[in-house]
């Protein structure tokens, strides 16, 4: 008999252990288990030494066990109820996001979506200079219109608590609305809160301009260095590949993050041929002081393209096919042309770093980057010069922003995709409605410096080869913007820009080009342009 009733004891008081700590409310103490555990124990002790006491009454036994199978009937009803809590399917609305999750948290899966309709136009008075007038028009007219820059929808969640997924598709893009691309296709583990093992298709969390949201950056486009850098580096989106990110928050401390990523080739790209690039790239970021006015952050970036692939030189080797290339439009998608360009540079490696900082202090913010980078030219080739050194570029930006309505920028330490480290977007403390409130207005102003010349020469005369002379050009563009937040979900943005160009060409304009120039001219072929844009953004 005492056998069967430590057997039925412990059978109660296991699942009384494992059950009420789950069940308990925040604030309630569990000692029910303990009380019976020595009310059992000592009546069992009493009836083996064969002494009741005075409170034992015949039957005593046959009143224990039925206690303990009370117990047991309780717990495990308990436990019935937690399994069933558990295997519950819940929707919910995280800010209008529509998120299906299992009542244990283990499995989520949450739709997501961002669409950003731009417009806008140029302004461009006829040059003073010959080179740019034709007709008393400019060589470059540029284009106005409208588009959508981005069409994302897509699903991500997580599984078995320790993996976390996201897949997106985009249906828009530079200049024209695309039939649909895979924009981010990855999976997680996370073994710790600190570690996460990113694979797949995705974007990595690199610099601090690239690293932000494009829901949450203050302009419309990022910043021309960061543009021409990441696309060669292996750092924009889409990219196959493998990151580790170990990341560190501390309540009364300094956040930081170390981030590297191996990527290759572009989904949807074969990775053969001119397309074969392997590349390293990481990032270290820290929240070095922060309270409820404060934010002060500081970063650096690294990065390497470890090998290109080219053509078979047995069979053509006339043109290098191993090559970089950095350009970018002038921070404005609506026209497809790049005023400034490197053009293709025979190259087997190239290494760039970088610096980051920025600061929040109440509704102002102010954050810059500045990059330098290095190709090693590919001197093998047939055709290839063998004597012009390695070129160098560098590139900047400044940029601040005042939330006019007295809401702040959000510092972003994590998120659920690649978007960490960074200033996020505010959020309306009044969100717009026809009551009369208006959301969040921001102010915004940047300067950024794009510089692609290397070893260039004096205006008129053509490149010198030896020198490896490369006119890519200067661009430095001033911009301004007021974004109007009318809710976590919706923002309005107006921009405008101004572009001024220094490039000389590296071409000589003949009669075809321009009558009025003899054919040993090599002008300067640079310009200034005003723009002036507008974006709708809706995003979930």
């Amino acid at each position: 008999m005492r056998l069967k009733l430590t057997i039925l004891a412990c059978t109660a008081l296991t699942a009384a252990a494992l059950v009420s700590p789950a069940l308990a409310k925040k604030g309630d103490t569990v000692t029910m288990t303990r009380e019976q555990y020595e009310a059992i124990m000592n009546r069992l002790d009493r009836l083996e030494k064969g002494n009741p006491g005075p409170a034992a009454a015949p039957g005593t036994n046959a009143a224990l066990e039925q206690r303990v199978q009370d117990l047991e009937i309780s717990q495990g009803s308990k436990i019935n109820a937690l399994q069933t809590r558990a295997d519950a399917v819940q929707w919910s609305f995280d800010n209008s996001r529509p998120v299906i999750s299992t009542g244990d948290g283990r499995f989520s899966m949450a739709i997501r979506g961002r669409f950003h309709f731009d417009a806008g136009t140029y302004s461009q008075s006829p040059s003073d200079d010959v080179p740019f007038a034709v007709g008393g028009e400019n060589v470059r007219d540029l284009g106005s219109g409208s588009y959508f820059r981005r069409a994302h929808i897509g699903i991500e969640g997580k599984f078995f608590r320790d993996f976390d997924y996201e897949f997106r598709y985009n249906f828009g893009g530079s200049q024209d609305e695309a039939a649909g691309a895979i924009h981010t296709m990855r999976v997680a583990y996370n073994p710790t809160p600190e570690i996460r093992i990113n694979v797949g298709a995705m974007q990595p969390t690199f610099t601090l301009d690239n690293s932000t949201s494009s829901n949450d950056i203050m302009f419309l486009e990022r910043s021309s260095v960061t543009n021409a850098l990441v696309e060669e580096f292996g750092g924009s989106d889409s990219r196959k590949g493998i990151e580790l990110t170990y990341l560190k928050q501390a309540p009364d401390g300094i956040d930081y993050m170390f981030n590297v990523a191996y990527t290759t080739s572009r989904i949807g790209t074969r990775q053969t041929g001119a397309d074969d690039r392997d590349h390293v790239l990481g990032r270290f970021a820290a929240r070095v002081f922060k309270n409820t006015d404060w934010d002060v952050h500081i970063g650096a970036n690294a990065a390497s393209v470890l090998s290109l692939g080219g053509i078979d030189r047995t069979s053509n080797g006339l043109l290098p096919q191993r090559s970089l290339r950095f350009r970018d439009r002038p921070e404005l998608r609506v026209a497809g042309e790049r005023l400034v360009d490197s053009a293709n540079i025979p190259a087997e490696s190239a290494f760039m770093w970088g610096l980051e900082a920025g600061f929040r202090w109440k509704s102002l913010t102010v954050q810059g980057e500045y990059f330098a980078w290095e190709v090693d030219r590919d001197r093998s080739c047939a055709g290839c010069n063998t004597v012009a050194p390695d070129p160098d570029f560098e590139g900047y930006y400044v940029q601040a922003s005042y939330i006019l309505t007295g809401e702040n920028r959000l510092y972003n330490t994590q998120s659920s995709g690649n978007s960490r480290m960074n200033f996020g977007a505010p959020r309306p403390a009044s969100p717009f409605s026809s009551g009369g409130t208006w959301g969040a207005f921001e102010l915004a102003a940047r300067y950024s410096v794009l510089d692609l010349d290397f070893n260039t020469g004096l205006e008129g005369f053509a490149p010198i080869a030896n020198n490896g002379e490369i006119r890519g050009g200067n661009q430095a563009v001033s911009s301004v913007a007021l974004n109007w937040y009318l809710n976590r979900n919706m923002r309005v943005m107006f921009q405008y820009q101004h572009i001024d160009i220094d490039r000389l060409s590296s071409s000589a304009l003949t009669a075809v080009t321009n009558p009025a120039l003899p054919s040993s001219a090599y002008p300067n072929i640079g310009q200034e342009i005003d723009s002036f844009a507008i974006r709708t953004q809706f995003a979930f």
